[in-house]
Formats: structure tokens, sequence, C-alpha cells
């Protein structure tokens, strides 16, 4: 839901912290690989390769400095601009919508919004990774059934699945999963407000 843009980004800026530059992570190298390009690091989550895409800049030109002066507003802009609006969040039930776009931030939108279509009951060519009216009617329609309820354990557990399965879940797998124990509260939490606020 649009409302809930500023709550469920103060969640995942809590969760990327501030900056850190991994060797063996390729989201610090401009090149999106490791080895691949400069290492300058990642900032609030923004990786160097988002980072450049926003810039517009050359690789050259996206150092650690510029990383590290990422702020709260540059990186509300970029999550609204690369995230949030591909996700399709603006219109998805409250609670799906933080699932979608926490999980989507820090594993991929394709990922997540497959993971979505999949949840929602979509097969085969419509598990396409892009939330339009297809995908949001589907999930409207299974949140309307007998398995609304569970959607958000639904994701919960598929994207739990998918981080068990990433080459650097020895070293980053707890906190992943503590992660998703929490974007599983916060979606619970706006989904109960968004009942209550229905039925006042």
């Amino acid at each position: 839901m649009q409302t809930n843009f500023l709550t469920i980004t103060e969640f995942t800026l809590g969760e990327e912290g501030l900056y850190q530059c991994r060797r063996d992570d390729g989201g610090n190298w401009t090149g999106g690989a490791v080895g691949h390009g400069f290492l300058v690091g990642t900032m609030r989550g923004i990786s160097a390769p988002t980072m450049l895409r926003w810039t517009g800049a050359k690789p050259g030109n996206i150092t650690a400095k510029v990383m590290q002066s990422i702020d709260v507003p540059t990186f509300r802009a970029i999550a609204r601009a690369f995230y949030w609006r591909p996700l399709n969040c603006d219109l998805l039930p409250a609670g799906l919508d933080a699932m979608v776009f926490d999980f989507g931030f820090n594993a991929g939108i394709r990922v997540a919004a497959r993971q979505l279509q999949a949840a929602a009951g979509l097969k085969g060519a419509d598990v396409d990774g892009d939330i339009g009216p297809r995908t949001l009617s589907a999930v409207l329609d299974a949140m309307a059934g007998p398995a609304g309820p569970r959607m958000i354990g639904t994701l919960t557990d598929m994207q739990a699945a998918y981080y068990r399965n990433c080459r650097l879940f020895n070293v980053c797998g707890e906190a992943w999963l503590d992660r998703t124990i929490g974007r599983e509260a916060l979606a619970n939490a706006l989904a109960q407000k968004a009942a209550r606020t229905a039925a006042a």
C-alpha cells in the first residue's frame, strides 16, 4: 500500500545498516561480480551497480566516498524508483507490500515477484517476475480465499528457503533468517492495522 512506504523502508534501513565493503560480495563491485570493476562498497543496502545505474556515471566515478555519501533521502528515492514501483507495492495488500519489497530489495525484484506469483497460485508462463494486472488480480483472489490468511507465512517460508540455497548462507544466513522473521512480524502488524481500519 502507498501509505506503508515510509514504515517499510524504515525497516529495510535498519536491516541494511551503513557502509560495508566486503571483497567477497559482488554488490560491492561496480561490475556486479567479485573482481569485476572497482571495489567501492555498499551503503544502506544500495549496491555499487545500483548507484552506477542511479547516477548514470562511468564506473570509475563511483568511488567509496560516493557510496559513503548515500543519505536516507537518496536511499528512499532509489528504493522507490528501482524496487517499490517495479514491484507495484502501492497496489499490494498491506503486509504483502512489506514481504515483497524488503525481500526484493535484499534478493532482487525478479525473485520476489516470482515468489509472490507462485504464492498466489500462478503457474507456468504467468510466473514471469512482472507484477502487473494479472498478478495483482491473482493476489487479490488468493487473499479473499482460504489461502489468504496464510499468504504472509507462505512467503516467509519461500524466502527462508531461498536464503538457505544462497552461496553466502554460511556467512550471512543467520542474519538473513533473522531479517525474515522481522519482515514477517512487520507484515503481520501492517495487515492487522489495515484490517482494523477497514472494520472501523
